[in-house]
């Protein structure tokens, strides 16, 4: 009786945290938008089937996407924590904001122009023995999508604007908008678009996410522009941290990279099936990825400037918590795999032996889920405290690993062989990451206790 009233108050005093309010509600807003996101996915799979044109727009928007994850939202997460120390030390704002723009606009221009300098070398030394009909598709949706580098790069500086100021259910809602302007241009455009349809709804939805993303900022006031400080000890403190950052977002970026690049050298249509077997498992991720990391960064960020000996025992906390529903998720999506593929992909060009193929890659990389979601937490905590040279360490070392375990994995077990890569790569990444934390967190009580 007395094991049940404890119980019941922690519950109580679980759901009366604001924390975990907003990590709940941006979940249920998140299971939205991504449920959404499937069902494009599936008229996507039912339009294109496991073909040609789906895996010249995946190879497409590797490089932007890659751009994007590896440089942009690095920044984003390193703007965070810097901007609320700009804030809680009463010093610049304006200043420090608009310096962080001013580089996001210069940094996305470059990018830009890097990944145009480079695609066909590119094409030409990873993507070998393909026709041209197959290198004029890639190229032709490639140069349509490019721009997006730019307006995802503004995106999600104002995102981060946003959600410093609590406004996460609004952060968390509006990548909807790409799906929806895909499924239109389904629905009524299919023809006259053809090839370049992905592709096209992919920008326009860029465009439209930046556009709300800048009328909210400018309803809630969170743009201030002046003139930019860039001698302010915390933009030097980002410049610090953001060769670590990228280092380590340019290596964990290049798993995605590696894993496209090995199954494009198998069978055509091995990359379609790997991304289909990935839809489930990264659903899950992205709905706490986004639930918990989005509330998380801003929520450790205040946290660590008042009492960082609390921040650590919160993080161990929010761990356990995570890991444990994961794994009862997981089970459950585990058992019903194949019915899952069946009921959301096995329709037209999308035949039954698609779906053994695909729900079994999708039962591997399961697995994985519980594992990368505590590492993004572990992740957003270190760059809370400006630790980001240790997941430049890890990042590293999950490189060597994937490449080593994509390449014999796939050699003796093909695109199975891969999903086992991944994700044990995403294991001994949460097991470096959870001992680093730990050990940091021991050197705060050591130095607490010789403190006179």
């Amino acid at each position: 009786m007395e094991i049940i009233v404890k119980l019941r108050n922690k519950y109580h005093s679980l759901f009366k945290s604001t924390f975990i309010i907003n990590i709940i509600i941006v979940g249920l807003i998140t299971v939205f938008v991504k449920g959404f996101g499937f069902f494009k996915e599936m008229k996507v799979g039912q339009t294109y089937g496991l073909s040609e044109l789906l895996d010249t727009f995946l190879v497409a928007s590797l490089i932007p996407g890659f751009v994007n994850n590896v440089f942009m939202v690095s920044f984003q997460n390193l703007f965070i924590p810097n901007y609320v120390a700009e804030q809680r030390q009463n010093k610049n704002v304006v200043g420090f904001q608009s310096a962080c723009f001013l580089i996001t606009l210069c940094l996305g221009i470059f990018l830009m122009l890097i990944s145009y300098l480079i695609t066909d070398l590119f094409l030409e030394n990873f993507y070998v023995g393909h026709s041209l009909d197959y290198y004029q598709l890639i190229r032709i949706q490639f140069y349509i999508i490019l721009p997006c580098v730019l307006f995802w790069s503004f995106s999600s500086l104002l995102a981060g604007l946003l959600e410093i100021k609590g406004l996460f259910y609004y952060t968390s809602f509006y990548t909807i908008i790409t799906s929806i302007v895909t499924i239109v241009l389904l629905f009524i455009f299919k023809n006259e678009l053809g090839t370049k349809l992905l592709s096209i709804g992919l920008l326009l939805g860029s465009i439209l996410e930046f556009l709300y993303l800048l009328i909210l900022s400018f309803l809630y006031k969170t743009i201030h522009l002046g003139k930019p400080d860039f001698k302010s000890t915390n933009v030097k403190i980002l410049f610090k941290q953001f060769p670590s950052k990228i280092g380590a977002g340019f290596l964990s970026g290049s798993t995605g990279f590696i894993n496209q690049f090995f199954a494009a050298q198998l069978l055509v249509g091995s990359l379609a099936s790997f991304n289909y077997g990935l839809k489930i498992p990264s659903f899950l991720v992205s709905i706490l990825a986004i639930a918990i990391g989005n509330v998380v960064l801003p929520f450790f960020s205040h946290m660590v400037y008042d009492n960082r000996k609390k921040a650590f025992q919160v993080l161990f906390r929010l761990i356990f918590y995570v890991f444990i529903g994961s794994i009862i998720v997981v089970g459950l999506s585990f058992v019903f795999s194949e019915s899952i593929i069946r009921l959301l992909f096995e329709r037209k060009n999308f035949t039954y032996k698609d779906t053994v193929v695909v729900s079994n890659i999708q039962r591997i990389l399961l697995l994985y889920v519980p594992f990368y979601i505590s590492g993004v937490i572990l992740n957003k905590f270190l760059t809370s405290i400006n630790k980001n040279e240790f997941m430049f360490y890890t990042s590293v070392l999950n490189l060597f690993l994937n490449l080593i375990m994509n390449y014999y994995l796939a050699k003796f077990y093909g695109i199975y062989g891969l999903a086992v890569a991944t994700t044990s790569v995403s294991v001994i990444n949460f097991i470096v990451l959870y001992i680093v934390v730990y050990i940091q967190n021991k050197k705060i009580i050591k130095n607490q206790v010789h403190k006179p």
